[in-house]
Parts: structure tokens; C-alpha cells; sequence
């Protein structure tokens, strides 16, 4: 076998009484429901090393992710491009994003935990690993559903949509050793880490309680890949986008039960190549909103607060300054190859129709997009969810001061399906 693989996991739990990221709210945790964690997957095959990591906590900041990447890349010998950190998007977690709305990084919890244990993970999956063969499992799942709910009078709110797309597949790769005993597994699916609502308690939501029954299951340690959920929410019992602990605890149990069968569908492990190749994305800007125009628009919006608002107020300032900033939203993208499955991430919250579509177009049997990693920008909708507007339209367009283009969708898919056929074809 010429694939090897091995796997670690450190507890990144900040201490009770920091602030939680993922709502305009900001609770103070008052409790630990479960530990976040970090699990981190080494590979390694023919001289070519990576490693993906998966946090439990809500989104990364990019400067934040470029700073892991190149600090556990220090640690493992390999460069910082070959380090793959994403967030599960628990909405129970510490302040790792930042923005001049929502607040900024919990540095103090960074420098001393996150970062340590991110390094930690990351050096002890590169030491222990060990030949490998690989497994892949699908099966339907309920998790998610699409949550632009559409009212009578043709708003969208969060709630639930049951007639909107989102992906129901569950893929479950799992990497087994000598007599294909499990080491590691990979699960991925896309839905909102939400369901336990606004709480005061530190919480992995949904995806720790399919994680924690995996592993019991499997005798692996798992790590989640959160997918296409910038437009789903998990399925709960009160037909909306957000719930309470017990909710949390019934769809994580939902979610366990269809990870397990996923996994023991799994009949054939393999020795499969492993591959990267490595692009750059860039997104162009519009051209901004005329600065003569910001002042009747701000009359219009009122004192009410809103993304509207907010962006509009930074572009005058920017006006003021001369300094209007990049003209491009760029990223360095690293696509990942383990056999007939590809791994693309995404700094953004993607959602469930440009996974349908680049899924559709890939060359390989299993293209998983990954939500929420190595740095968040916001939401990316599709141009035919723009006209209806919605939270997640809003933020796409008033995130930041300049806007990206209607059809940054098409644009992003097509990039990457040029390094999809590249790394399928040539690597």
C-alpha cells in the first residue's frame, strides 16, 4: 500500500464565560455541553504529504486561517498551501472570525489554545501514521433541508423550505489499516450547525453527537467536513432554522444513524493515488456605489440597522480616505485528490446549488465542496437567488463595501473545474 494515513485529535474548548460567536446576540458561554475539538487527517502517498483539519468552531477568519495553516505547516514539514483547516460552523464556539460588525478575534483564546492544540493535532497525525487503504460510503440523508423559506407575499425568511434544493447525500470515506481495521473516518454533508439555537453552553450542535456515534460504531476517529450549507438548515422538529439543545441532540442522533450506515455500506478498501493541484481564484469587484448616491440611500434605509447600511457607511469612508482597496476578492485554492473523490474547498458559505452543479460537471465520482475552510467570506448564492433577496442575498452583496459580481457563482465553478480536469487528468 503505498497510502498511509494517520489521525489525532486535541480538545479546543475556551473556558466558560467567553463570549460566543455566530449570532448578532453574542451569548456568554455559562457551560460546557461537549468539548470542541480539532482532528486533524495526515496523508501521505509517493512523497506527497497533507493535512486536513477540522475544527469544531464557527468560521475562520482569513488572516486567522492563514496563520494556522502556515504555523501547523512549520510544525508537520510541509508547506502552508498543503494544510486544509476548516470549520464545522458550530454557531456555540469562540470568536475566531472577525468583522467590524460582529465583533473581533478572541486573540487571548487563539494564541493559547486554539493555535497550540491546532499544531498539536496536526504534528501528531503526521507522526503516527501508517499504511492504508480507502473506503467510500453514500446514503441519503434528512439532516438538512433548505431554509429560504418563502411567505405569501414572496419575502424570504430563515426558516424551513421543503420544496427548495439542497443535497441530501452523506458521504462517509473511511481509511482502514492492516486487516481493514478502521483508523480514520470522513464525513461529509452540508447543513448549518444551528440547532441548539442561541445557547449559553459550549457545544460541537449536531455534528458532535454523528461524530461521537462513529466513532463508538467504528472504532475511528471522524472528522466532519461541513458542505454545501450556505442555504440549509438542519431538518428540526420546529420548521425553522434554529431550535434548543434537545433539538441539537435529535438531529445529531438523525445524523449519527445515517453516518453509520453510510459506513457500513462501505464493502471494498482500496489503494488509492493521492494528488493536489494548486490555482488561484479571483473574484472582480463591481465597480462601487457612486459616492453621490450613498447619501439619499442611507435616508431611504433609515436608523434601522442592516448589512445595507453598514456597507454603505464604510464605502463613504473609504471615499473620504481615496484608499477604495483591492479590486479582486483572491484566494490560493488547493484542490485535493484521494482517488475518485476530489476535495475543493471554499472560504465562503456555499450554497447547495453550486455544489449540485460543480458536482455535476467534475470529472470525478465524488466531488465534496468544503464549506467554511481556510477562510470565510461570507455567503455565495447563486445569480437566480438574488432576485428574491433573503439574509443570505443580503449578506453576499453588503458583507464588505464592494460587492461581487451576479454571477461570481458561475465564475467561481468555472475555476475550479479547470483545476477539477487538471488534477483528474494530469496528476
Amino acid at each position: 500500500m503505498s497510502l498511509s494515513a494517520g489521525v489525532a485529535r486535541e480538545i479546543i474548548s475556551p473556558d466558560i464565560g467567553t463570549v460566543l460567536f455566530g449570532y448578532l446576540q453574542c451569548p456568554v458561554s455559562h457551560s460546557i455541553h461537549d468539548d470542541l475539538t480539532v482532528t486533524a487527517l495526515a496523508l501521505e502517498s509517493n512523497g506527497t504529504a497533507l493535512l486536513l483539519l477540522s475544527a469544531t468552531v464557527c468560521l475562520f477568519h482569513n488572516s486567522l486561517a492563514d496563520e494556522i495553516r502556515m504555523q501547523v505547516g512549520i510544525a508537520a514539514g510541509i508547506p502552508a498551501e498543503q494544510v486544509i483547516l476548516s470549520a464545522t460552523h458550530t454557531h456555540s464556539g469562540p470568536y475566531t472570525d472577525e468583522h467590524i460588525a460582529l465583533g473581533s478575534i478572541d486573540r487571548d483564546y487563539c494564541d493559547r489554545i486554539l493555535i497550540p492544540k491546532c499544531i498539536a493535532a496536526g504534528r501528531n497525525a503526521m507522526n503516527t501514521r501508517q499504511p492504508v487503504k480507502m473506503g467510500i460510503g453514500t446514503t441519503e440523508s434528512l439532516v438538512g433541508v433548505n431554509r429560504r423559506q418563502m411567505l405569501r407575499d414572496g419575502s424570504i425568511i430563515l426558516g424551513q423550505n421543503p420544496w427548495g434544493i439542497y443535497d441530501p447525500i452523506m458521504t462517509v470515506i473511511t481509511f482502514a489499516g492492516k486487516d481493514d481495521k478502521p483508523l480514520a473516518n470522513l464525513v461529509h454533508i452540508g447543513a448549518h450547525s444551528t440547532a441548539a439555537g442561541i445557547s449559553h453552553e459550549i457545544t460541537r450542535d449536531w455534528p458532535g453527537i454523528m461524530i461521537d456515534r462513529l466513532d463508538e460504531e467504528s472504532g475511528a476517529i471522524t472528522l466532519f467536513f461541513n458542505g454545501t450549507a450556505g442555504d440549509v438548515a438542519p431538518r428540526i422538529a420546529n420548521g425553522g432554522s434554529t431550535g434548543n439543545m434537545r433539538y441539537s441532540m435529535e438531529i445529531g442522533s438523525l445524523a449519527g444513524i445515517d453516518a453509520v450506515r453510510a459506513f457500513k455500506s462501505i464493502r471494498t478498501y482500496r489503494d488509492e493515488p493521492l494528488a493536489f493541484t494548486l490555482g488561484d481564484i479571483k473574484l472582480p469587484f463591481k465597480a462601487p456605489y457612486p459616492v453621490e448616491k450613498i447619501p439619499e440611500r442611507l435616508k431611504v434605509i433609515g436608523n434601522k440597522w442592516c448589512w445595507e447600511r453598514f456597507s454603505l457607511e464604510q464605502l463613504a469612508a473609504l471615499y473620504e480616505t481615496g484608499e477604495m482597496g483591492p479590486e479582486a476578492l483572491h484566494y490560493r485554492q488547493t484542490i485535493i485528490r484521494i482517488g475518485p473523490v476530489a476535495l475543493v474547498p471554499f472560504p465562503f458559505e456555499i450554497c447547495s446549488e453550486i455544489g449540485l452543479r460543480l458536482r455535476d460537471y467534475s470529472p470525478f465520482a465524488h466531488t465534496l465542496l468544503l464549506s467554511c475552510t481556510n477562510g470565510s467570506n461570507s455567503y455565495l448564492v447563486t445569480q437566480n437567488q438574488i432576485c428574491q433577496g433573503g439574509y443570505e442575498v443580503e449578506e453576499f452583496y453588503w458583507f464588505r463595501p464592494c460587492q461581487l459580481p451576479d454571477n461570481a457563482d458561475a465564475m467561481l465553478i468555472e475555476k475550479n473545474l479547470r483545476l477539477l480536469d487538471k488534477v483528474y487528468y494530469f496528476c
